[in-house]
């Protein structure tokens, strides 16, 4: 993350002056996107959203306060809500088989990338099973790296509850990909 006092300054500028909000954007971005990208697995609806996203951060920055929520947390809030609504209105979603994310192995090895994207597939699908509430806790904690306490404020729930989703979200996910079941919904 921006280091929390030169974040405060941007956005205190941001707040003054929309103009300023470049330097957020481009730091959030491939987080958020990488956040979406994984919930709706399509690139040109991921986009969209995040998009969808910014434009309403941006128009909505001058009612951001520094209370107990971090900017971070704010804009994972604003991005789950937008998937949430995008399900919600029942679009067909067709999978996106472009497969082309932000981040990339670290070896150029064809063997490992190989044995890379057929690991992050199935674990992919495994996680598709769980339910949407499993599946926002473990992206928010082990892709976006947040805490437990963010994500509580991201889902609206209390920390007990994040502890909850994630055991058992982890513990579905265990059962699936030893089992290879990925089809039958948790």
């Amino acid at each position: 993350m921006l280091i929390d006092k030169k974040e405060q300054e941007i956005i205190s500028r941001a707040q003054d002056n929309p103009g300023s909000f470049a330097p957020l954007y481009d730091y959030y971005f491939p987080k958020i996107y990488n956040y979406i990208y994984h919930r709706v697995q399509n690139t040109q609806l991921a986009e969209d959203l995040v998009s969808e996203t910014f434009y309403k951060a941006l128009a909505n920055i001058k009612k951001f306060k520094w209370q107990d929520r971090s900017f971070a947390c704010w804009l994972y809030t604003i991005a789950r809500n937008q998937v949430i609504d995008q399900f919600r209105r029942q679009e067909p979603l067709l999978l996106d088989d472009t497969k082309d994310d932000l981040a990339a192995p670290a070896d150029d090895n064809p063997e490992e990338k190989v044995l890379y994207d057929v690991t992050k597939e199935e674990l992919l699908k495994a996680i598709k099973t769980l339910s949407a509430d499993q599946q926002d806790a473990l992206l928010l904690r082990f892709q976006e790296d947040l805490k437990i306490k963010e994500i509580a404020l991201v889902l609206n729930k209390n920390e007990g509850a994040i502890k909850a989703l994630l055991f058992r979200g982890l513990k579905n996910l265990r059962k699936k990909l030893e089992g290879g079941d990925y089809n039958e919904a948790v």
